[in-house]
């Protein structure tokens, strides 16, 4: 199934990229084709949560300002789920913050005058922003 889907993908991009390349459509046009696409296939858009903290972390956190700042190259060697973690709540945190980007750029091109749309588009935004702030 994932396939048929990367396929279909593969060929609406690519009708989407020659129509604009033969001026059949505008840019704009391009634009706004892209963003009611990218709605029809929202799917893929959704809040990730953060990884949960394991309790070296925690206590890793618990440490004031000046113990952490003394911590040895030694320390993040001996305990790697400090470095992980955080490198995994950087990367999510990035992948939500594009989905978010994502949803408004849809919603930038679809006409005001397609108010469902707009609806659906203006939920998930507000979901994400939701979550985004805990």
């Amino acid at each position: 199934m994932e396939i048929n889907l990367q396929g279909q993908y593969s060929h609406t991009a690519n009708m989407l990229l020659r129509q604009l390349r033969t001026k059949e459509i505008t840019l704009d046009e391009f634009l706004t084709s892209c963003a009611y696409w990218g709605v029809k296939t929202m799917d893929d858009i959704y809040f990730r949560s953060l990884p949960s903290r394991p309790m070296v972390v925690v206590e890793y956190e618990g440490l004031s300002y000046s113990k952490r700042k003394r911590l040895t190259l030694e320390y993040f060697t001996d305990n790697p789920e400090v470095s992980i973690y955080y490198e995994q709540k950087e990367k999510i945190t990035r992948i939500n913050k594009t989905n978010l980007y994502r949803l408004e750029t849809y919603k930038k091109h679809i006409p005001e005058s397609d108010i469902k749309n707009h609806e659906i588009l203006d939920k998930a935004i507000l979901n994400f922003k939701m979550k985004m702030e805990g």
